[in-house]
């Protein structure tokens, strides 16, 4: 006969998440979508490039909306998850490392935004425009990201408060059919 031990065990110790060949999958697919995104605005603006204006010529229309975009897409998704106590871990770390670490980031680009500026200012010999240029996406980014938080977190609120109706309707209806 063997005992029965009635201390609780120990439950196995979670994999540290470096070694979890699942988000290196995931950051990968994400990147690669994001990237070809941004490749994508990038060729559909190629002909819209340039302004008659002088200080908005140094604006690269495909990167800034690139990176404006995936402000809004990092900012909503982010507060979305923090709001989302129902969402599992397991399921917060994928998508925030899928989508947001991974499109998001493939989405947005430093490098390029960095050299578009260099070019527009020491090419060009236009620095009016290119500091235009990083004013704008400093600016816009920062309001695209406050729209992202607001509507992460309204959606998140909304979700939870639509469970919660839910959930006592359910609650409700069983106590009718007893």
């Amino acid at each position: 006969m063997s005992k029965q031990s009635h201390e609780p065990q120990e439950s196995p110790s979670p994999k540290p998440t470096l070694l979890d060949p699942m988000l290196y999958v995931v950051v990968f697919l994400g990147g690669a979508l994001g990237t070809g995104i941004r490749f994508g605005l990038s060729a559909y603006n190629a002909d819209i490039y340039r302004s008659a204006d002088p200080l908005l010529s140094g604006l690269r229309n495909g990167t800034l909306e690139a990176n404006l975009f995936a402000c809004l897409l990092y900012a909503a998704l982010t507060a979305y998850l923090a709001g989302a106590p129902w969402i599992a871990n397991r399921s917060k770390t994928l998508a925030s490392r899928g989508l947001g670490m991974g499109m998001c980031g493939g989405l947005s680009t430093m490098s390029t935004l960095a050299l578009e500026w260099f070019t527009t200012s020491a090419t060009d010999h236009n620095m009016p425009a290119a500091a235009v240029y990083a004013g704008v996406t400093l600016i816009a980014g920062l309001i695209m990201a406050a729209i992202g938080v607001w509507f992460g977190s309204s959606l998140a609120q909304w979700q939870g408060l639509r469970r919660e109706t839910i959930s006592s309707n359910t609650a409700r209806e069983e106590g009718d059919q007893r």
